[in-house]
């Protein structure tokens, strides 16, 4: 029950980062300094309760200092970087559902370095999703923007950047909890995005209104902090692909989000691709 309840808060949080996310860039925030600012803030309000609360662990050597590096270039920073830059052109839940592909790219490259071939089942949810991915980018990308389908690769990108980082962290002991973990991977992607942003000369984030403070805030703390910490947990919990089959309720969560705070419709091929992407990832973690 553990196992669970941790998975359906994360992954309702992880949904709620997108819609939040898409109202502050709708309101004229720039993508990449949204990102190192939520993260960068996020890593030190978590370091410092932790620290606080007296559970702070620092990496016990330089292999679990890269490995931390390593989890937060790909997590955070590579994949928000692009998932947020993408909502510019794309819808909150065309990119959510794109980035939570993550479970199919899980199950290939896990087999790849196994040297194992999937079952059946797994095979078989790799092609549903995979077909489902298709459905969902293709009526997605409404308007005749040229940028619509390289941001599209770019999220699927991302996607196989987090899919990395998960069996990574699940294969490696950084030798700290999952919440430290958490807190400085978040801390060191938002630093690299901060210096994306420098280096692009992107401008500054600009919070106005209450309402945009109100997004902000909840991006930093519940939909950062919270979720990625519960998410560690419930990997350290079950295996990777497993936990990861799950992930599927995010674009879920995130389209009946998306229905009254942003207007959002969704077309039937949209719903149908969505539905097979998720038969698709219960196959592979039942498998």
């Amino acid at each position: 029950m553990r196992y669970y309840l941790l998975l359906i808060i994360a992954t309702m949080l992880m949904a709620s980062a997108f819609v939040a996310g898409k109202v502050l860039i709708v309101a004229g925030a720039d993508p990449i300094a949204l990102v190192a600012s939520r993260f960068i803030a996020a890593g030190f309000i978590a370091l410092l309760w932790l620290k606080l609360l007296g559970k702070l662990q620092m990496p016990s050597s330089w292999q679990a200092l890269l490995g931390i590096v390593i989890v937060g270039s790909l997590q955070t920073a590579a994949l928000f970087a692009i998932g947020f830059s993408a909502m510019g052109y794309l819808s909150a839940a065309v990119v959510s559902l794109i980035t939570m592909t993550m479970p199919l790219w899980v199950v290939g490259i896990g087999a790849t370095l196994d040297r194992k071939m999937p079952a059946r089942a797994q095979l078989a949810g790799l092609f549903l999703g995979v077909f489902g991915v298709a459905m969902v980018v293709g009526d997605g990308l409404s308007s005749p923007e040229a940028d619509q389908p390289l941001w599209a690769a770019l999220v699927i990108l991302g996607a196989i950047a987090w899919a990395l980082a998960t069996l990574y962290a699940k294969r490696v002991d950084f030798g700290i909890s999952g919440w430290s973990l958490n807190g400085w991977q978040m801390l060191i992607g938002g630093c690299e995005v901060l210096l994306l942003q420098l280096l692009l000369a992107r401008p500054a984030l600009a919070v106005i209104s209450l309402s945009e403070w109100l997004a902000l805030s909840w991006l930093v703390v519940p939909a950062s902090i919270f979720s990625f910490g519960l998410w560690f947990a419930a990997l350290r919990l079950g295996g990777a692909g497993v936990t990861s089959g799950y992930l599927f309720l995010v674009p879920l969560f995130t389209a009946l989000l998306s229905i009254p705070i942003l207007g959002a419709s969704f077309s039937a091929s949209q719903v149908f691709g969505g539905a097979m992407i998720g038969c698709g990832i219960w196959l592979m973690s039942k498998a």
